[in-house]
């Protein structure tokens, strides 16, 4: 089986409709998917409707998946839930004060970019989508607003020299504890999972004390597999989820086409990773199909 647990579609900062994304994931034969926007679940029936009209080929199964950002000890981490009831009345008062606190934020940065003198007509397209109901807005957003108009000339430079960390619009996020998100995804029926370790520029030893805090809230499984890793980063994460007795997860964490991460693409465990997906009906059968 080819499984994905970790991408994005335009719900939140990715660049293909979730009925793309989907698509995209059957070229390229992937067998279970799971759609993980940030904070939000609004992609996930318009996923599951495309899937209903594939045509041939081989099997596509959707997990349910999100991505939520939150807060811990100054940085920001993220935490994948799968194979949830995203209508779980918990799951769903979590959603909207991460919404809430994620547009509170783009409104604060806008404000500071145009107090740098950034033109207000510049972020028109992202206020406009900050409107729209449903709609969430990310950094992402932000800086391909600063590239079309100009004043970068990559979402890298956007994020050099206005939205990242100590950067003139940067604004620090109020997300969720981890261990809020992690007891709300259990209590929606989920499992899950730290996402992207290596990710967050920790030591050796501030890694092993996020993952030792993830395990102690009741964390489920370790991002262990990604595309772009060498093969010594894969067998160090296997070993710290095995040393904390977790689960371990694969995903490409893909935004958008490029040869740099594909969906599915180079996500093996290692043969002593004990898959989060083991006891999903979805894999189960698939296997025995």
């Amino acid at each position: 089986m080819k499984i994905d647990l970790h991408c994005h579609s335009t719900a939140s900062d990715g660049s293909l409709t979730p009925a793309e994304l989907v698509q995209r994931a059957h070229q390229m034969q992937v067998n279970v998917l799971a759609l993980t926007d940030h904070d939000t679940v609004a992609g996930i029936s318009a996923a599951q409707a495309a899937i209903a009209e594939l045509n041939g080929g081989h099997p596509l199964k959707l997990i349910s998946g999100i991505e939520f950002s939150c807060r811990w000890e100054g940085f920001e981490i993220h935490i994948l839930g799968w194979h949830f009831d995203p209508e779980h009345p918990q799951f769903q008062a979590l959603l909207a004060g991460q919404a809430e606190a994620r547009q509170a934020r783009a409104q604060l940065i806008m404000d500071k970019l145009i107090a740098q003198g950034v033109e207000r007509a510049a972020l028109a397209g992202v206020q406009a989508k900050q409107q729209q109901a449903g709609e969430l807005v990310t950094r992402k957003h932000v800086a391909d607003a600063l590239v079309a108009a100009g004043y970068a000339n990559t979402i890298d430079d956007a994020f050099k020299k206005y939205l990242g960390k100590g950067q003139c619009a940067y604004v620090t996020p109020q997300w969720c504890s981890i261990e809020t998100a992690v007891e709300t995804i259990q209590a929606a029926g989920g499992l899950s999972g730290l996402a992207h370790p290596l990710a967050y520029d920790l030591s050796s030893k501030w890694l092993k004390r996020l993952i030792s805090y993830f395990k102690d809230v009741g964390g489920d499984a370790l991002e262990v597999a990604s595309g772009q890793q060498a093969p010594h980063q894969r067998e160090a994460l296997a070993d710290l989820a095995e040393q904390f007795e977790l689960k371990a997860s694969v995903g490409s964490d893909f935004h958008f086409v490029s040869r740099w991460r594909e969906l599915g693409h180079q996500l093996k465990l290692p043969d002593k990773s004990q898959p989060v997906w083991a006891n999903w009906p979805e894999t189960s059968e698939l296997q025995t199909n």
